[in-house]
């Protein structure tokens, strides 16, 4: 049973991570054409540790994690961190079926209005490995401005890998 709506688009819902997702979290990150690409550690990650985030993410953490939901299936995730309280960092990933089909721009485009118009946030701040082509283009489409580079921050299949910071300020997104 998928968790309660939240924010609902035309073609995805945004809703709450329930304990019947942690197996479908833990092979999403699990997997190496979706794990790789997110610019976290990437080492297995097994169900009693994923139990361990959800409890102390998920369930009593201050940041914002939602499933990426269409037609009453998970596809991904979506993340809001807070960093203090005028920024936040956003985050995502998609399930490796579902990459291309624009869940990710709908999802991150429901989550920054709600960043913006509901929590009030000035600054949200997002982050791409450069080899992963398709999150730097999001963020560029979603208009974010590159804000800077960690040059060769992540060690991934032999070699280091610069990591791209973006930022979106709530004027520019409204002005869009």
């Amino acid at each position: 049973m998928p968790g309660a709506l939240f924010l609902e688009g035309q073609n995805v819902n945004l809703r709450t991570i329930e304990e019947e997702d942690k197996e479908f979290l833990r092979d999403g990150v699990n997997n190496p054409k979706v794990g790789k690409k997110i610019g976290a550690e990437f080492k297995p990650l097994n169900l009693n540790q994923q139990e361990e985030f959800f409890q102390n993410e998920i369930v009593s953490g201050d940041s914002i994690h939602l499933a990426i939901s269409q037609d009453q299936e998970i596809k991904g995730i979506i993340s809001l961190i807070p960093r203090n309280d005028e920024t936040v960092k956003i985050g995502l990933w998609i399930e490796e079926e579902s990459h291309g089909e624009g869940l990710g721009t709908e999802a991150s485009e429901l989550m920054i209005n709600y960043a913006f118009n509901q929590l009030n946030y000035h600054r949200i701040l997002a982050r791409a490995l450069e080899p992963n082509k398709a999150s730097n283009k999001l963020w560029q489409k979603l208009g974010f401005t590159e804000e800077g580079t960690y040059r060769e921050h992540v060690y991934r299949d032999g070699k280091h890998h610069d990591l791209k910071l973006y930022g979106l300020l709530k004027n520019e997104w409204e002005s869009q």
